[in-house]
């Protein structure tokens, strides 16, 4: 029997990309990616402070206060606020008392959202601080702009994508996850449904067995994309879902033409910040929410 093997050993066609060190540790090339722009920053930053707007919230850029004002009724501090200002260093403080008796005049306590590297005057949550305002929250925003690879699917999983027929099963499993209460339930469909219709949201689920185990929305910005509410059962922590489902939002948000996708990660999170920069992701900015002092 001849021998049919070729004379000399295969060789890779001269068209290849070239193996990296990331790609032979870890099944994926390394992919270098411009780092979001000015422009796109600011979108980021917009689009996370408007994020309430699926919540039923108005968000309004208001030109004579320098600052993008949030309202929603009954929501508190969470959907009522203020954030992105562009104030000077000498004008600060009067912009700041206008916001407050804004922000007071909805009945609800005054707070704001500070990014000290894109808000201005620099260091603003130092001043907020000096005149009895205190943090409550800090998070630092990832980027990405690939997606990675995803693992072998288990055969008795599936991803969804919400949609109306499935807007309360899926609120039902997001109110479980997230310990939200009951009394949320009827506006919380309502507005998932509004949001899922008028094409602003995504949302999706991973079942297995039909059990519906991990969730996770996407959000369309202007020009970018953000990821939020991703939450798994109880049960089913720590078997990768969480991961799977930013992939999946990942790669959804830039099917749609978007070049950046971002997620938010409250700081002390170190378990969930590992996994997103295993994703990829990279640090753009850090916010925080301010609540002012009393009266």
């Amino acid at each position: 029997m001849s021998d049919l093997r070729p004379a000399s050993s295969a060789r890779r066609p001269e068209t290849a990309r070239p193996r990296t060190a990331d790609e032979h540790q870890h099944g994926e090339p390394e992919i270098v990616v411009d780092p979001p722009t000015d422009a796109e920053l600011d979108a980021m930053q917009r689009h996370i402070a408007s994020l309430p707007v699926h919540a039923g919230a108005s968000a309004t850029w208001e030109a004579a206060l320098d600052t993008l004002i949030v309202r929603q009724d009954g929501a508190g501090p969470t959907g009522n606020y203020a954030a992105m200002p562009r104030w000077s260093a000498q004008g600060w403080q009067p912009m700041l008392d206008r916001v407050t008796q804004l922000v007071r005049h909805t009945g609800s306590w005054p707070s704001m959202l500070v990014s000290d590297e894109r808000d201005s005057p620099p260091r603003l949550g130092d001043a907020l601080q000096r005149v009895g305002w205190h943090a409550v929250q800090r998070e630092t925003v990832l980027w990405v702009g690939r997606a990675s690879v995803i693992a072998h699917l288990d055969p008795r999983m599936r991803i969804e994508a919400v949609r109306a027929r499935s807007v309360e099963a899926h609120e039902a499993v997001e109110r479980e996850i997230f310990g939200l209460p009951d009394a949320m339930a009827a506006d919380r469909r309502a507005a998932l449904a509004r949001a899922l219709d008028a094409g602003s949201l995504r949302a999706f689920v991973v079942r297995v067995d039909d059990e519906p185990v991990a969730v996770a929305r996407l959000s369309q910005g202007e020009g970018v994309a953000g990821i939020y509410a991703v939450g798994v059962r109880e049960a089913w922590r720590g078997q990768g879902y969480g991961t799977l489902l930013t992939t999946i939002a990942t790669r959804a948000g830039m099917a749609i033409g978007n070049r950046v996708v971002w997620l938010s990660v409250e700081d002390g999170n170190d378990v969930a910040r590992h996994i997103y920069e295993k994703l990829h992701f990279r640090v753009a900015f850090t916010w925080a929410r301010w609540l002012a002092s009393p009266e």
